[in-house]
């Protein structure tokens, strides 16, 4: 901010001694508006147009943040139900009515059949070879003499505690053998255990019985019996009333309560109804599309992590200080032309006109010698105050700094030098 200003200084200082130089070096013409000497001619005033442009300042943008919104909602199911049936009760009767004579049958039904006795088994088995010793087994390895290109079999170590320096070396070949070999016993491994034998069941019965006015079936005796036939007649009814006709006798009574079929689900199904209770069924996961300064309706919400997001709700502008305006300067005012010049006489006024002038001789001899004549300056050629004129490039050098300083104000503005 410090920079800026003094940028803005220094540009209005430069403007300020670009305008005050014109001046000054125009101020000597308008102040010896009287003394620039004979013979000059009428200058016109001289004029700037210096145009001041409008001053603005930036008015920041206005902006909140927002984010994105989610949160965990809580599925619910609801019970419905349906009448299966209604409560009922239900009557059941019976009566005893006059009918033909009836016999009485009687047969023996077996509960549970006879088990006739199983017989045990021996046991069976085999004897098993079972090593009690294992073999004493070593490897040997092949040697080969490099002179007879013979053959022997012995231990890993043996070339070098023998053989070396006797021409032994190792073919690569190695054998198993058995120095002692494995002690085995005989073992009676038993492959089914012997079964004890079960006694025989004998079957478990009862003895039926059943007046009909025939016999029930093949498997019934009799008639053991006769009496005179009645028959027995069953109703049942779901009022509570006796079936109609006389000598009916109430058995039993039985209450059934109301059946419903009950479901839990989100909708209610084609005929159910509503029973006001409700559960939790699982969860949902929920987020908005858009982003909001504030939660959405309801509770729950949190904000999105690495959500947020900056709303410009008024975007920078730009505002009317003071309106831009133009002057007129004056650089140099408007001189006169001044009085013609008289040309000086050519005689020396102390010399007598008549008396006519005569060379004198040099040296000592000479005489008096005439004055020469006087020489008058150009006007332009001399300095103002004491009678002369102003060179004629410093009004319009003024001019060119007055200009310079002026558009150097102007492109600072421009392009935001503060």
């Amino acid at each position: 901010m410090i920079t800026m200003t003094r940028s803005r200084f220094l540009t209005g200082s430069l403007a300020s001694i670009a305008v005050a130089s014109a001046f000054t070096l125009a101020a000597p013409a308008a102040n010896a508006a009287d003394e620039r000497g004979c013979g000059q001619p009428a200058v016109d005033a001289v004029y700037s147009t210096v145009v001041h442009d409008a001053v603005f300042r930036t008015v920041p943008a206005q902006s909140h943040n927002e984010w994105l919104w989610q949160r965990d909602v809580d599925d619910y199911s609801y019970e419905y139900t349906k009448l299966v049936s209604p409560a009922s009760v239900e009557t059941n009767w019976t009566r005893q009515v006059a009918g033909p004579t009836e016999y009485l049958w009687t047969r023996t039904v077996t509960d549970v059949p006879a088990v006739p006795a199983v017989p045990g088994t021996p046991a069976t088995g085999h004897y098993d070879t079972v090593v009690t010793t294992p073999a004493v087994v070593i490897t040997e390895w092949e040697y080969e003499h490099q002179v007879t290109h013979k053959l022997r079999w012995e231990s890993e170590d043996w070339g070098a505690q023998n053989g070396q320096g006797n021409g032994w070396v190792k073919t690569g070949n190695t054998r198993e053998t058995v120095v002692t070999p494995a002690v085995t016993t005989q073992v009676w491994v038993v492959d089914s255990p012997a079964t004890p034998g079960t006694p025989a069941v004998p079957a478990i019965t009862h003895d039926e019985s059943v007046w009909s006015l025939s016999s029930p079936g093949g498997d019934w005796t009799g008639p053991a019996d006769s009496r005179p036939g009645t028959s027995t007649t069953e109703n049942e009814t779901t009022d509570g009333d006796a079936p109609a006709g006389d000598g009916w006798s109430l058995v039993a009574t039985r209450s059934f309560d109301a059946v419903y079929d009950t479901v839990w689900t989100t909708s209610a199904p084609a005929g159910y109804d509503p029973t006001g209770n409700s559960k939790v069924s699982g969860s949902h996961h929920e987020q908005t599309d858009a982003t909001s300064a504030a939660a959405p309706a309801g509770d729950g919400w949190s904000e999105v992590a690495d959500s947020e997001t900056t709303i410009v709700d008024v975007p920078e502008s730009k505002e009317l200080v003071s309106d831009g305006w133009t002057e007129q300067v004056l650089l140099s005012p408007a001189l006169p032309a001044t009085a013609p010049c008289v040309d000086p006489p050519s005689d020396d006024p102390t010399t007598d006109p008549g008396t006519p002038t005569t060379d004198v001789p040099t040296g000592d001899t000479a005489g008096p010698q005439a004055a020469p004549a006087a020489e008058t300056s150009s006007s332009a050629t001399v300095l103002p105050e004491t009678g002369n004129g102003v060179p004629p490039w410093m009004a319009p050098t003024g001019l060119l700094a007055m200009l310079a300083g002026a558009a150097l104000i102007r492109f600072s503005r421009r392009h935001g030098v503060r």
